[in-house]
């Protein structure tokens, strides 16, 4: 017998509604899952049809995937939250996190694996796919890798010199001399194996430790 689970898939695309709702038929009653094609349609619709999950794009007209799902979270902390989409970037990911969604699947995943993260985050778990996964893997080595080489002083640093600010402009701010900002730059270039400030924000960019 299939579940009944009422779900509301949100995408401002006609044919991915229509394929998304297909694709969840073999599993669930077709009758309890409704398809919206922006966040205040979905949102005018609640009170008629409040749904345990809902599936949501980022890219969308009026409100984006994330206005939706920090609204939800606000408004509607039981309602399940699962990320669908393409758009599977590092900052993406980490602000979908941090609004509280339970979970993250590319649009490129089959039926059966959104369908396992369907029933993973109504039983209060967590699901990313396996390429979120190992996105959310590479970002924690990198984060790690931070804290291990360079003090907490020297990642500002690294930080500022990647804004373009001057050692005497980093001095003013962090309320230190510029001849501590040299230093903290000479020991930041030999853990870096580099020898000035263009390689080292060249090297931040590339290892995660700043984006421009």
């Amino acid at each position: 017998m299939k579940r009944q689970l009422r779900i509301a898939i949100i995408d401002d695309h006609p044919l991915f509604l229509m394929g998304t709702r297909m694709a969840l038929m073999p599993f669930y009653d077709i009758h309890s899952i409704r398809t919206f094609s922006s966040g205040p349609q979905f949102f005018g619709e609640i009170p008629n049809f409040k749904p345990e999950v809902v599936l949501l794009d980022i890219i969308m007209p009026e409100m984006n995937g994330l206005q939706v799902a920090q609204k939800l979270h606000d408004e509607f902390p039981d309602i399940k939250i699962l990320i669908l989409s393409a758009e599977t970037d590092e900052a993406t990911i980490l602000k979908a996190m941090e609004i509280g969604v339970n979970g993250f699947i590319s649009k490129a995943s089959q039926p059966e694996e959104l369908c396992n993260a369907i029933e993973t985050i109504t039983e209060d778990a967590d699901y990313f796919g396996r390429d979120i996964a190992q996105i959310l893997k590479e970002v924690s080595a990198t984060k790690k890798l931070q804290d291990e080489i360079f003090s907490p002083r020297e990642l500002e640093i690294i930080r500022y010199c990647a804004d373009g600010l001057m050692s005497k402009e980093i001095a003013e701010k962090l309320c230190i001399s510029a001849r501590t900002v040299e230093g903290h730059k000479l020991s930041i270039f030999r853990k870096m194996g580099i020898s000035n400030t263009a390689e080292l924000i060249k090297y931040s960019v590339k290892h995660g430790i700043v984006r421009l």
